[in-house]
């Protein structure tokens, strides 16, 4: 099956933000206690963090990993995870649809802590479920305040002289919903969005406050909330999770994602042009992932196959797109939770998606391109019509008729992404051919670059879209090796069937 590639150093979508690419973790399902934190693992430091975690951390260079929640933030308050081990208290956490006992071993100081041997930046969810602006303002203290007062004293009793300089903050997690401690509706929410947002840059104006949106899944909440919040917001944020089983409907949601995100952007630049201001306010995907295997109330250790993988690399390449307003993209979740790695007592896991984020998240350029790409097509079911929550398991849960979902057609077995490192002057293309028995064959032309002889290949895959990664066998890997090619010429390569592949080439 021929493709055909371009990709023209004057099709320029916009510039990535260096924290385009970050992750999430929560005090929930196996996440952080024992997946990140467990000082009885025979892998803990001295601090309690596992090492074997934190080393394929390190390796996915993160721009900014999201905490404590997450519906836990609506019921945490910071104050009970600061101090000596001894002194805090064990609580019950009901932020979620189960009870947990929640020990607070792991808070802000942890946190931060965590964030620096990840070579990560700190971006904090603030209870505005059952907290106050106060507790919040305070919070901001502790940890940015460099001045001779209570908070900024404690947070150096604590053992940390220098202020950790925290720049970002999101205000609630999903506070429209039922399931959350705290619901507002988009008026109340309005208000306490507003309160937070004062008090907290009164104690440090540098930080950027992001806001709770929603994207289609009410198309009046981020209208309300952009016009009643607009002076007092830097980003707004969408939580997006999709899933099927089924292969081909697996990439229709893929679109659902692409219609949350027009749908904000054409919010933000309506506002704007009423209110007539030059104030920019930025999109933040705090929460996305793969998630259908498993309801809220199960453990949601899923284990991920190969189509799930190829259906996150489609996504990340979708993500890049919307560069010029997107700030943010937090995956969903690092450890066990959904997570892109799994734990046990004594090992660790790599699973499918692991593989293609690194890719994005590590290799991508910092100038994304628009590349055209020409290949034969499927059907599949087109979700950006389909109710929300869009997780396969609601077809038990909701009982949700997907007969009316009408399709989509000629949606490209070859899916491309390509951007331009303006440091190493490197070329980087990830095609994810979705085909999932043949390879696709395309001609790549350069316009506008002249390439070297030799390109960097990475590729992931499996013996079959099915396959998964488990403690005893990884079926699905990622290849690496250099080629030689013809300089200056177009480029010839095979994609193999169910693949994602990365070229890196050097710009000459």
């Amino acid at each position: 099956m021929k493709s055909y590639i371009i990709i023209d150093s004057s099709k320029v979508i916009g510039k990535k933000n260096q924290n385009f690419f970050g992750s999430f973790i929560e005090h929930v399902h196996n996440c952080l206690y024992p997946g990140i934190f467990d000082p009885q693992s025979i892998f803990a430091d001295k601090n309690g963090l596992r090492k074997d975690v934190l080393e394929e951390i390190k390796k996915l260079k993160l721009g900014t990993i999201r905490w404590p929640g997450g519906n836990f933030s609506s019921w945490y308050h910071w104050i009970d995870g600061v101090g000596p081990a001894k002194n805090r208290k064990r609580k019950l956490s009901y932020a979620d649809d189960i009870t947990r006992e929640e020990s607070n071993l792991f808070g802000t100081d942890e946190y931060i802590r965590f964030c620096r041997e990840t070579g990560t930046q700190p971006y904090i969810t603030v209870n505005a479920g059952n907290g106050t602006s106060l507790e919040a303002a305070n919070w901001v203290e502790y940890c940015n305040s460099s001045g001779n007062t209570f908070y900024a004293n404690l947070r150096r009793e604590n053992g940390n002289i220098q202020p950790f300089n925290v720049k970002y903050w999101e205000i609630g997690n999903e506070i429209y919903g039922d399931w959350q401690v705290g619901t507002k509706n988009a008026n109340q929410y309005s208000q306490t969005l507003s309160e937070f947002s004062k008090a907290m840059k009164r104690v440090d104006p540098s930080i950027n406050i992001i806001a709770v949106g929603m994207g289609k899944h009410d198309p009046d909440w981020d209208r309300i909330i952009l016009d009643n919040c607009w002076d007092y917001i830097d980003n707004i944020s969408v939580h997006i999770y999709i899933g099927r089983h089924e292969y081909f409907d697996s990439f229709g949601q893929v679109f659902t994602i692409a219609d949350h995100l027009r749908k904000m952007e054409d919010d933000i630049i309506n506002i704007s042009q009423q209110k007539q201001t030059n104030h920019r306010i930025g999109l933040a995907l705090s929460e996305w992932g793969v998630w259908y295997r498993k309801g809220h109330k199960d453990d949601l250790d899923e284990v991920y196959n190969l189509k799930d993988a190829l259906v996150f690399a489609s996504s990340m390449n979708l993500l890049l797109r919307f560069c010029r307003t997107l700030d943010f993209s937090h995956q969903s979740m690092l450890v066990n939770c959904v997570g892109l790695m799994r734990t046990k007592p004594d090992a660790l896991v790599k699973q499918t998606v692991y593989y293609p984020f690194i890719l994005f998240a590590k290799e991508t350029g910092d100038v994304v391109l628009a590349p055209e790409v020409w290949s034969d097509g499927f059907s599949c079911k087109d979700y950006r019509y389909f109710p929300w929550p869009t997780f396969d398991v609601g077809k038990d849960n909701f009982q949700m008729d997907e007969s009316s979902v009408p399709e989509i057609h000629n949606v490209p077995y070859l899916d491309v992404s390509a951007t331009y490192d303006s440091k190493e002057n490197k070329i980087c293309i990830i095609a994810v051919n979705r085909h999932p028995e043949k390879t696709l064959s395309a001609s790549i032309e350069l316009r506008g670059y002249r390439h070297k002889d030799t390109v960097s290949v990475s590729v992931v895959n499996g013996p079959d879209i099915y396959s998964i990664n488990d403690f005893d066998e990884e079926n699905v890997k990622m290849e690496q090796y250099q080629e030689k090619i013809k300089s200056d010429t177009n480029l010839q390569w095979d994609f193999p069937a169910h693949s994602i592949t990365m070229l890196k080439i050097q710009n000459s």
